[in-house]
């Protein structure tokens, strides 16, 4: 078997490595074509270029979908009864049209791609046709809003047109369930049996919607609560945020408004965006690929921070729901922290330790994302989840456990700091919450990366990477690895691990007291499977560092043996 091309790319300058991947180009997330058939729900919704086939986005794919989703949630509704009575206001209007039970409830967003607001008009007018009470909002949104409105008004379901950090040819479609998490494997094909159903979509009934009033202020307004200060605590605080310098790119996408006005109105003063991604432009110009893990892409970021002088730097991905972290250097440069960092790094600033009171809190992450915070959770009485990638997943992290879910991040650089109020990943309060804790840090003459560093010397430097291997077969490769995985890698001997529901295996072992770990499964994004390598807790970043590389040279081996 033809594996295809390897792709690795390492970043040597912190103590947990993070390897980021070149991507060129993404076809199609969550799912891999047959030309000749429609597309189907996979990882992330729907996702591929804009054109007129079965298999691309287009007006008819959203009517047939949208159809598809309205009966489902009909259906739903009717099998199991939630009731959706109408306020009660001044006119009596609401109950005298609903004495009984309101329709069911949608809002539909979109980010600023191209036939991004058609196709958001077109799912709107579909809903509308099939008797939904339908919100339209009136302009390109971050994606967060959309789980954020639903959990918030109590809406039975919401739909973002989007295509995430996708290249500029593509779009897509995203389903939020009542609860604002996003739809999960289990619903899928009942879902799409119900589009299948759809035989015509030309035919499908259609009612004209007014687009709402801009939700986005009232959107920034509870983020910033989540970071404003008690009275006696607001001059102290004003003045702390007022001596932070933040840079920030919106990489071309529909988060240049919500984080200029949530840093505004937060008291961060000294805020910089990329004057050249600021705003939204589906032909995202200055970066080959808008995804904020690519070192390509956050180029003028860094630009940007070293004009400035920046304290702390924030690169969101083009719907906002993804944020990058950067930090300043010990030697004045300016650095970009993998997910597994700040991931782990911001669990400990938002969770306290549990002593004893109330529910334990639970803490997630996925399968493929860094071990070192089932130890941070372990040392402070946390109740630890790990699921498979993809908030859809993560979102769902406490339902088998008796506290809530209170924190979850994704080594993607998606987080989720605030599930009461986003129950999904959201870049915008990840900022906030970094960029307060940064301003009280460099206060008290401190930074991240000290706090990164302490958090080293107490659970051990962990050093991590990732190898892609592009091929037409991703899954051959992964069965290859599961059926005849290696033995053992840098002298030292492996147990393998099954992942759930067949997505590939992990392979553990140790060196004294050093743990490795390498995992191959098949991307849930592209055509082509994924290498996750770690090794943890050792006693100095030199020597994980030098293990980590090692156990590249070991796994490139044994890919190219196939």
């Amino acid at each position: 078997m033809s594996v295809g091309s390897l792709e690795h790319f390492g970043n040597t300058h912190s103590a947990v490595e993070s390897s980021l991947i070149v991507i060129p180009q993404i076809l199609v997330i969550g799912v891999f074509m047959d030309r000749s058939r429609n597309l189907s729900f996979g990882t992330a919704g729907l996702r591929a270029p804009v054109g007129p086939a079965r298999h691309q986005m287009n007006v008819l794919q959203v009517t047939r979908t949208t159809a598809g989703v309205a009966s489902w949630l009909a259906d739903r509704a009717a099998k199991d009864p939630v009731p959706h009575l109408v306020p009660e206001d001044e006119t009596g209007i609401g109950r005298a049209l609903y004495p009984q039970d309101g329709p069911l409830r949608v809002v539909v967003g979109y980010d600023a791609r191209y036939g991004s607001h058609t196709f958001a008009a077109t799912t709107a007018e579909v809903f509308a046709g099939a008797g939904f009470e339908v919100t339209l909002l009136p302009t390109p949104s971050p994606t967060p809003m959309i789980p954020w409105l639903v959990k918030k008004h109590g809406l039975d379901a919401g739909v973002q047109i989007t295509a995430s950090h996708n290249g500029a040819a593509d779009n897509g479609y995203k389903v939020f369930l009542a609860n604002g998490r996003q739809l999960y494997a289990e619903l899928e094909a009942e879902l799409e049996a119900h589009i299948n159903a759809v035989e015509d979509p030309i035919t499908v009934p259609r009612v004209t919607v007014r687009p709402t009033t801009d939700q986005l202020r009232r959107y920034v307004d509870e983020l910033v609560d989540l970071v404003t200060p008690d009275q006696a605590d607001l001059l102290r605080v004003n003045s702390e945020r007022g001596n932070l310098r933040v840079v920030y790119t919106a990489m071309h996408g529909v988060g240049g408004r919500a984080m200029s006005n949530a840093f505004q109105f937060a008291g961060f003063p000294h805020t910089h965006g990329v004057k050249a991604q600021q705003y939204p432009d589906p032909t995202f110009p200055t970066v080959p690929f808008p995804n904020p893990e690519e070192p390509s892409a956050i180029e003028l970021l860094l630009e940007r921070a070293a004009e400035k002088d920046a304290d702390v730097l924030f690169a969101l991905d083009p719907d906002a729901d993804r944020c990058a972290v950067g930090i300043r250097t010990p030697d004045g440069g300016h650095r970009m922290l993998s997910g597994d960092e700040m991931g782990t790094l911001l669990a400990t600033r938002l969770v306290p330790p549990y002593r004893g009171e109330g529910v334990r809190p639970v803490v997630a992450t996925t399968v493929v994302s860094s071990q070192l915070l089932s130890i941070i959770a372990e040392d402070k009485g946390w109740d630890y989840s790990e699921t498979l990638t993809g908030f859809k997943n993560l979102s769902r992290a406490a339902d088998d456990h008796a506290g809530p879910l209170t924190f979850a991040y994704e080594e993607a650089v998606g987080i989720c700091p605030a599930p009461d109020l986003v129950p999904d990943k959201d870049g915008i309060s990840t900022a906030l919450f970094v960029a307060a804790w940064a301003a009280e840090l460099k206060a008290h003459g401190a930074g991240l990366q000290q706090k990164l560093d302490e958090l080293y010397r107490q659970y051990g430097y962990f050093a991590s990477s990732q190898i892609a291997v592009r091929t037409t077969s991703p899954r051959e490769l992964v069965d290859a690895w599961s059926s005849h995985p290696p033995a053992e890698l840098i002298g030292v001997s492996l147990t393998p691990v099954a992942l759930p529901e067949n997505q590939g295996v992990a392979l553990y072992g140790r060196v004294g007291p050093v743990h490795i770990r390498a995992i191959a499964r098949v991307s849930g994004t592209e055509a082509k499977a994924k290498m996750y390598l770690e090794v943890g807790q050792s006693s100095s970043h030199d020597e994980a560092r030098e293990l980590l590389k090692k156990l590249e040279v070991d796994v490139t081996n044994w890919l190219e043996q196939l």
